[in-house]
């Protein structure tokens, strides 16, 4: 008889509450004991019971790391999601030689920021030819030599990523992350190096039977936070997205498991989630800030820009007044900055898609008219 923990907390355990336990505590902890040939039931029976838990504080952290790292000067976000399922720490040390990579905090599955680096630097070697190429790759994650005289870290930090403790298609709370998976071992001597009366190693065979072991896989989606200079990151960002798309990660992606997909319509609900947990005044702050930007924007197109989409617009939006208010307001603010000659293209292109109405009784004829001459600096 093996026993996983103490006696007098035994009633703990057994009044359980699945919302307020620490799951990682309870996966190399709860089991009470395992004994001979009923070890393996009563292991699958304890995963079975895991694989209903949550955590009601965990949701709160995560929104706490997400509002966190939401600078985009400092960080970048990406949301994936897994295509089948996730395996990882199986190695991990526990009494149930069943492992799986969960926060010392909340119990809850994440990816290791050093298993993601890694990837994604394997991914970009492969890819990646030429010795300058080499070179910026070092730069990104760093030397590989610990005692190379000019190593370095690399200029890209690669977070935990953090389990998303909502559903892959609207952000409701659904943390249940877990999911009872099996791997059938066929030759179980062989893998074992047992031997024979004569001291040889028993080869694998067709006549040993398949044990099936049962382990937790993780499901659902990953938050992926990348920490550098924005230039760095993004290109970082573009090739941990082509290695969990092409690569995977985690144990038997061979077998499928560990591949992702980038889930936007996730991402979008997660920042429209994050925006209602602002002061009011910062909400406000950032939907000027917002404004301001794309105005600077639009102020910063060209005349042949502006022409272009005169030509697709004009014609279908003419009768909104919330269309003809912004042509308005950048004539003005074309009379303003721009030069005699493109203020005469811009001029010339309004005339054309019929800016003046034809009919000369429409109040906006002369109106119009004298708009183009003022845009031409005619008096």
């Amino acid at each position: 008889m093996t026993k996983l923990r103490r006696e007098a907390i035994n009633d703990l355990f057994n009044d359980y509450n699945s919302t307020t336990i620490n799951p990682g505590l309870w996966l190399q902890k709860g089991l009470k004991e395992t004994t001979g040939e009923n070890g393996d039931n009563a292991k699958t029976n304890h995963l079975k019971e895991l694989v209903d838990f949550t955590c009601e504080l965990y949701p709160k952290a995560f929104n706490r790391w997400f509002d966190l790292t939401s600078d985009e000067h400092r960080f970048s976000q990406t949301v994936m999601t897994l295509e089948n399922r996730l395996l990882i720490g199986l190695t991990g040390n526990g009494a149930l030689e069943t492992g799986c990579s969960l926060s010392h905090n909340y119990g809850m599955p994440y990816i290791p920021g050093s298993s993601i680096k890694g990837v994604v630097r394997a991914w970009a070697e492969q890819h990646l030819d030429g010795e300058e190429l080499k070179q910026e790759i070092a730069k990104f994650f760093g030397t590989r030599n610990s005692d190379d005289v000019k190593r370095g870290s690399g200029f890209v930090t690669f977070h935990d990523a953090w389990w998303i403790p909502f559903d892959k298609d609207k952000a409701k709370p659904e943390p249940k992350p877990f999911v009872l998976d099996v791997v059938t071992t066929h030759h179980q001597d062989y893998y074992n190096g047992k031997k024979d009366k004569d001291n040889n190693y028993l080869p694998p065979s067709d006549k040993d039977s398949p044990i099936p072991n049962h382990l937790l896989a993780v499901q659902g989606s990953f938050l992926f936070v990348l920490e550098g200079a924005p230039e760095h990151v993004e290109l970082c960002q573009k090739m941990l997205v082509q290695a969990l798309q092409d690569n995977g990660i985690g144990a038997k992606t061979a077998a499928g498991y560990g591949y992702m997909r980038v889930n936007d319509k996730l991402y979008h609900e997660l920042q429209q989630e994050a925006e209602k947990r602002l002061p009011p005044e910062v909400r406000e702050k950032r939907k000027q800030e917002a404004i301001q930007r794309q105005q600077q924007a639009e102020n910063a197109k060209t005349v042949d820009q502006v022409c272009s989409e005169l030509n697709n617009d004009y014609e279908h939006n003419k009768g909104s007044e919330v269309y003809i208010q912004k042509l308005e307001e950048r004539i003005d603010y074309v009379i303003q900055t721009w030069s005699v000659e493109d203020r005469f293209s811009l001029a010339k292109c309004l005339n054309d898609i019929g800016y003046i109405p034809k009919n000369k009784k429409n109040k906006n004829h002369e109106i119009r008219k004298e708009r183009l001459k003022q845009l031409r600096g005619e008096k």
